[in-house]
């Protein structure tokens, strides 16, 4: 008789499960019929066509993106670099957006060479990308936005012919999304960029000689290779048709060229590529400054050894045990092994081994991406809205199965249940994964100067830097499984742990609902309030499930009915994630201007050397952050602190990928955030510890003001 109610059925089932899917495409197609404008049109002049494009076709305010100028140039014709050589003129960019837009410089490709009788110039033929980051300001609050670039040029071949266009783009406010159409472009625009060089490079000019100084070993290898040729990055510095004088020893290159007879400025510094036939690298060459006294001050970076670093990491994961968003799933993994004595060394074996295999997992995947050319850093994971997402459903699973909803056999869930049901390895094995990704949020004290030694180091050294942080997770179950002693001193099992399984579920919640605010920043109120929708019939299905666990509903209906949820959760999933009409919700439009403002590379060095400067690098993700903040930042002590001495107060918002926040937390060595950084004039900037009170930032500010 089952068999043909279920016959009968199917044709039903099948036209709503078409229904869904046509609804589940329906927003798809309206949400891509936007006014997103991603590239321009045309613009074709003599000799060369210009077309301006944006990676992506939906942007989020407050964060870093990147457009792109293409110049499509005919045969033979060229356009020039930001140095033009002995004749022509550099191509210029200027860009215009809503009040408060951020533009950085162009990021120029490998320069070629080009001879025209004695003359020697610096510039591009065929298809050209220039590249520039920009972001729209945090308050920003439309649908769309609108971003203009006046460029001009100069395209020669026997003769030269200046040209100028302006391109406009009109790009989505909301989640960001790419532009798949420009996908190419960008890929091209990347290949065609020099390799940044972390060399250390210093120009000096003496009796009337260009010195460029290399202290490094690679540089002295590479000025061996073939059709070896460097590149100045500044106008009327050197004599281009003069050649370069070579010295060097085992790692120190010198370059020597007569200063150019047109030269009236010393310029600070200038950009510098060094080509060969196997590759091009690009430099920044600073101008040669004669050494300060020592001064008493924190060092920018802390240089540690690898065995130091070993042991932050250990130490950093013995502390992330006790991160509010870990303590409620290990404490009760602590009592599940009290409550099973007879397979405790098995179990503590078997989740040592799920929390370090995650742990490089984690680590792997971050060099990978790395190694491409993204910048990511700890943490890279909660920059997803994905992610988020997913995680907010994992949260809200672990509570409803803490309070009983239903039951999953695993030996963190098990707690006040029988022996056959509770232990395993597999179960063990299981909870340290989970326990890794529940810790994913949190960075503990010695965790920030561990992880950045080890993203900096070859392959094999980083993984072991990070089988420190799971071996120092690990350790205190560890100890329990290995030491009887310890093992004593827990609690006895009962009853009440079964009332404790249940109080713990309250700790999830409270972290889901953080999760969701994350989400809303990250992507805005339309999309959060279907998460939301999601989330009760994601409780819906795993009640109904617990109900059939339990046998109260038997059969084929009560099994159709738990797939109609299902369904249901994973359709209004799906759309929080694609539908996007408001904006994502941010605070700094709020606050900014009252006591902080937001951080820019551009803003931050213009207040340097005109007042201290107190940078915070953090994330709405970031537990400890939003700690420090709360317990030491956002205090009235410490805003009158910094309104006494004038301290202008910079906040950077790494919640979603930022490529400059990246570069700069590794300016410090640092992998992930926090981060706090102390500017004063005359001073070296001053690293701050990363669990913060007012007393500390009120000692580091007095210490630098007396």
């Amino acid at each position: 008789m089952p068999k043909v109610q279920l016959k009968a059925i199917l044709p039903w089932f099948k036209q709503c499960f078409s229904l869904a899917f046509l609804l589940l495409l329906a927003p798809s197609l309206l949400y891509a019929q936007t006014n997103a404008q991603a590239s321009s049109e045309r613009v074709v002049q003599p000799h060369v066509n210009v077309q301006l494009h944006s990676e992506f076709d939906t942007i989020s305010a407050g964060h870093l993106y990147t457009l792109a100028i293409e110049l499509e140039q005919e045969e033979n014709w060229h356009t020039y670099w930001i140095n033009p050589g002995d004749s022509g003129e550099a191509t210029k960019i200027e860009w215009q957006g809503p009040e408060g837009s951020y533009f950085d410089g162009i990021q120029w490709p490998t320069v070629n060479r080009y001879e025209v009788g004695p003359l020697i110039n610096y510039g591009f033929s065929d298809t050209t990308y220039l590249l520039t980051d920009f972001s729209i300001p945090s308050e920003y609050n439309e649908d769309t936005v609108t971003l203009t670039t006046q460029v001009s040029w100069l395209v020669c071949e026997d003769i030269c012919i200046p040209g100028n266009a302006e391109l406009s783009v009109t790009l989505n406010v909301g989640m960001p999304s790419i532009s798949e159409g420009n996908r190419a472009h960008f890929m091209e625009a990347r290949r065609s960029l020099p390799e940044l060089s972390d060399w250390n490079v210093q120009y000096d000019i003496q009796d009337g000689q260009v010195s460029i100084v290399v202290e490094d070993a690679d540089a002295v290898a590479m000025a061996q290779e073939q059709d070896f040729y460097t590149f100045v990055g500044a106008t009327d510095l050197v004599e281009h048709n003069a050649e370069w004088q070579v010295e060097s020893t085992d790692e120190l290159l010198i370059l020597r060229r007569p200063l150019n007879t047109f030269n009236s400025a010393q310029p600070e510094g200038f950009p510098v590529q060094f080509s060969s036939s196997n590759r091009t690298l690009e430099a920044y060459a600073a101008e040669v400054v004669a050494p300060e006294p020592a001064t008493t001050n924190n060092s920018t970076t802390t240089s540690i050894t690898f065995v130091s670093a070993f042991i932050f990491a250990f130490l950093g994961g013995v502390i992330l045990n006790l991160m509010p968003c870990v303590f409620p799933v290990l404490s009760l993994k602590a009592l599940a092994m009290a409550q099973h004595p007879e397979s405790k060394v098995k179990d503590a074996l078997f989740y040592c081994l799920g929390v370090i295999l995650s742990f490089i997992f984690v680590a792997a995947v971050l060099i990978a991406l790395r190694s491409t050319g993204q910048a990511l850093g700890w943490g890279f994971q909660l920059q997803n809205p994905w992610f988020i997402a997913v995680l907010s459903f994992l949260f809200v699973a672990i509570g409803l199965n803490l309070s009983g909803v239903f039951q999953v056999a695993t030996s963190l869930m098990s707690v006040g249940q029988s022996s056959t049901q509770g232990s395993g390895a597999k179960q063990s094995f299981a909870t340290g994964v989970l326990a890794v990704i529940v810790a994913s949020p949190c960075t503990a004290p010695f965790m920030g100067a561990a992880l950045g030694f080890a993203i900096t180091q070859p392959v094999a050294l980083s993984l072991i830097i990070f089988f420190a942080l799971g071996l120092g997770f690990a350790f205190p179950f560890l100890l329990i499984g290995l030491i009887p002693q310890i093992a004593k001193v827990l609690p006895k099992p009962g009853q009440w742990m079964e009332s404790f399984k249940q109080w713990m579920a309250f700790p999830m919640y409270i972290t889901t609902v953080w999760l969701i605010w994350v989400f809303g920043r990250q992507t805005g109120m339309d999309s959060t309030a279907l998460l939301l929708l999601s989330m009760i019939l994601l409780a819906a299905s795993l009640w109904w499930w617990g109900q059939l666990q339990q046998k109260s509903s038997k059969g084929i209906w009560g099994k159709l009915t738990l797939l109609l949820l299902v369904v249901g959760t994973v359709f209004i999933f799906w759309q929080s994630m694609i539908w996007q009409q408001s904006k994502p919700a941010t605070e700094q439009g709020e606050v900014e201007g009252r006591n902080w403002q937001v951080w820019s590379q551009q803003r931050m060095d213009s207040l340097i050397g005109e007042q201290p400067v107190f940078v915070n690098m953090t994330a709405d993700w970031c537990i400890t952050c939003l700690a420090n903040e709360r317990v030491a930042l956002s205090v009235e002590s410490t805003q009158n602190l910094f309104e006494n001495y004038d301290v202008a107060y910079l906040k950077g918002d790494w919640t979603m990928q930022d490529p400059a926040i990246t570069e700069y937390l590794a300016e410090f060595g640092r992998n992930g955030v926090p981060l706090y950084v102390l500017y004063w004039p005359g001073k070296e900037p001053q690293v701050l510890p990363q669990i913060l009170s007012p007393s500390i930032v009120r000692e580091h500010i007095e210490n630098n003001a007396g």
